[in-house]
């Protein structure tokens, strides 16, 4: 699960610790990138998506999974509105639903009773979405990403960063930079890094559980 050692509040400073840079620096990011790979990774912003923003890292990277899957997401927001802060909150706090994280007509109440998600919520809420999600092991879903396949990987984001945070967290896989890094969605950092590659040693490193390969 995502389940941090810090407070929400501490977690919530963590997730805006780089400090915001903007869209344009985001999408700029994401056009260097996308250049180079078969990727229809998407950024989506998990914080201004209600009362658990600082949670919804899970909810959040299922729907970037579901986009760049094909998958149809109800009210999915494209372009730079929806990459913006709290441009997709209604699409993300329906697949906290669908997840069973929260009620569907009671956003500000939990269904479960620990911090974030489990990955097995998020195969759920993907397929109540009729999305496909097939349960991995970490490295394997590492490769099937390389390939082009769409992948919730969950790891340690102060690991993956090089922070001082100590809390687990899911991000998006899919593609190749013509270095041969992952291109990893970071719903936690949609502003400051976006869409970004990371080595698959830096991946292994920062690795805290499992991962799920969407379709």
């Amino acid at each position: 699960m995502t389940s941090p050692l810090h407070s929400t509040l501490s977690r919530r400073a963590a997730l805006r610790g780089l400090g915001v840079v903007g869209l344009t620096a985001a999408a700029g990011l994401f056009a260097s990138s996308r250049a180079h790979a078969d990727s229809d990774l998407v950024v989506v912003d998990q914080m201004g998506t209600g009362p658990w923003d600082a949670e919804n890292c899970g909810p959040t990277s299922a729907v970037i999974a579901m986009v760049a899957a094909g998958r149809p997401v109800e009210h999915y927001v494209s372009g730079s509105e929806g990459a913006a802060e709290g441009g997709n909150a209604r699409a993300v706090l329906e697949m906290r639903a669908r997840c069973g994280l929260s009620p569907w007509d009671d956003p500000e109440t939990k269904n479960v009773d620990y911090v974030g998600a489990y990955l097995e919520d998020l195969e759920r809420g993907i397929r109540d979405a009729d999305g496909t999600a097939t349960h991995s092991q970490f490295k394997e879903g590492m490769e099937a990403a390389a390939h082009g396949s769409v992948v919730i990987l969950h790891v340690h984001h102060g690991r993956l960063l090089g922070e001082d945070a100590d809390y687990g967290h899911f991000v998006v896989a899919q593609g190749q930079d013509e270095e041969g890094n992952l291109l990893v969605s970071d719903p936690g950092r949609a502003q400051s890094i976006g869409i970004t590659g990371y080595s698959r040693e830096r991946l292994l490193e920062a690795q805290q559980g499992d991962a799920t390969i969407v379709s």
